[in-house]
């Protein structure tokens, strides 16, 4: 079974992208615009992995990541955020908030696939020895 993804920004140029990638990758694809409508697929649909900007409306990526951190039917999920947020204060709250792992935009194709690889396999490995 094809393993789901839930991608959330506000920018549609990023959306096509990671969605494209995603899907290739032989994954099924969701997509929100902003925060709030991120959670409400989350809860609904419980993706493997959580893609976020830091930056959202109404409500932000790390408001987002605490959020589905909460929620017991969704703490398996694998989360990373991808932004163009450089900061280390944001790295930091990501991180803190529960993300696995944290990009900066424009990231390479081949390092996007291999951290999306390695925070499924994590998530995977975590579930099974629950």
């Amino acid at each position: 079974m094809a393993r789901q993804a839930l991608i959330v920004d506000d920018d549609a140029a990023s959306l096509r992208l990671y969605s494209l990638l995603l899907r290739q990758a032989g994954m099924n694809v969701s997509t929100a615009g902003n925060g709030l409508e991120a959670l409400r697929i989350a809860l609904d649909q419980k993706p493997d992995l959580l893609m976020t900007d830091v930056r959202l409306p109404l409500l932000s990526g790390i408001e987002l990541i605490k959020e589905i951190r909460r929620q017991p039917a969704l703490r398996h999920v694998a989360i990373i955020v991808v932004t163009a947020m450089a900061t280390p204060e944001n790295r930091v709250l990501a991180l803190e908030a529960g993300s696995d792992a944290y990009l900066l935009k424009p990231t390479s194709v081949l390092i996007f696939l291999e951290t999306v690889r390695k925070v499924l396999a994590q998530e995977r490995m975590a579930h099974e020895t629950v």
